[in-house]
């Protein structure tokens, strides 16, 4: 559900969904509809090393619910994931992390870095697929939070039957290790930060029972991805379709874990005293009494951080904050240890 302050308007949608065309265990049209049943503004689909339901043509509005397709590109090695949207075809497979990267980029489509810091000690069957390739730096976004990976970078042989029948319990947050990244990134160039679920509905065996983890209906009530517009999301797909991507280029994103309660009321913008109003993403002068202003739907533990380091930290469910030094400024929001919400860089003076 949109929600408006000032002169933006917020849509909460998932990033990362994989249907029975690769791994994931429902065909396109049922997840959609429990995306529609959920609540969902948006659902963003990348299935392995195909485009094959965007041909098929079930990108569009479905009631109010915008879904758009594109695809997840690996290397050789099985590493180095990378989502793509708007890209022309599926690259080919032989390709390097940096030519697909850079044919994306080169294509003037969207680029996630999927999963980055995978580090699990579980092989076998599922083993970690981080990024390697920092040295490649044509891409516009990487996920800092994915609800599959942490999930099994939390797993072990004692503790697996709890974490299949209560997987939302496991989420905590981002990483410190991707956090200071993507605050690194940031500091030289512009890089989204958004979460992601990573939808499969995996099937497992528990004794004599079979467990779906996170089935569908529960990765769309944890983790969300928030967009802001300048303008109502449009009716017509091709615009509404740039209007979305358009937010992740900007870094007009913040995310939040549903389980710690519904984030759509949360704003996060700074001013000055030349008036100037801006929400992440965006960049305003550093004047005499520049502010960071913020509002939370209930009170949690806030904390500032400014070009990578934490500078403030308070209980509470508004701040007002007074910005004395240039820099790239972000918002984080804990409850009981637990990582609620996590706004994009605003730039002060940069």
């Amino acid at each position: 559900m949109s929600h408006k302050f000032g002169n933006w308007y917020s849509y909460s949608g998932v990033v990362h969904i994989h249907t029975n065309a690769s791994d994931g265990t429902k065909p396109i049209e049922e997840i959609i509809a429990i995306g529609r049943e959920s609540g969902l503004d948006f659902m963003m689909f990348a299935d392995h090393m195909t485009l094959v339901h965007r041909d098929n043509g079930h990108e569009g509005f479905y009631g109010k619910t915008l879904v758009v397709i594109g695809y997840e590109h690996n290397d050789a090695a099985d590493k180095n994931h990378y989502l793509i949207f708007g890209a022309p075809r599926v690259y080919p497979a032989q390709m390097t992390a940096r030519e697909y990267v850079t044919a994306a980029a080169a294509d003037r489509a969207l680029g996630i870095v999927a999963h980055p810091d995978e580090n699990r000690s579980r092989m076998g069957r599922y083993p970690p697929y981080p990024w390697t390739e920092w040295h490649v730096r044509d891409f516009q976004g990487l996920e800092l939070w994915n609800q599959m990976s942490e999930w099994m970078e939390k797993l072990t042989p004692l503790n697996h039957m709890s974490m299949a029948l209560s997987p939302r319990k496991s989420m905590v947050g981002p990483t410190e290790r991707v956090l200071k990244i993507w605050d690194e990134l940031n500091i030289k160039g512009r890089y989204v930060g958004l979460a992601s679920v990573d939808a499969h509905a995996f099937p497992i065996k528990l004794g004599p029972f079979t467990v779906r983890i996170f089935p569908y209906k529960v990765h769309f009530k944890t983790l969300r991805t928030h967009i802001l517009l300048t303008e109502p999301l449009a009716d017509v797909f091709e615009t509404a379709r740039e209007q979305l991507y358009g937010a992740f280029r900007d870094g007009r994103v913040f995310f939040s874990n549903m389980r710690w309660g519904k984030a759509d009321n949360f704003e996060f913008y700074a001013t000055n005293s030349n008036n100037e109003v801006t929400v992440s993403g965006g960049t305003i002068e550093h004047h005499p009494n520049t502010r960071l202003l913020a509002r939370l739907p209930s009170r949690a533990k806030i904390k500032v951080i400014a070009n990578g380091e934490e500078v403030l930290d308070t209980v509470a469910d508004e701040l007002d904050y007074e910005v004395k030094q240039k820099g790239i400024y972000r918002l984080e929001a804990w409850k009981k240890k637990r990582g609620w919400i996590f706004s994009n860089h605003i730039r002060i003076g940069q």
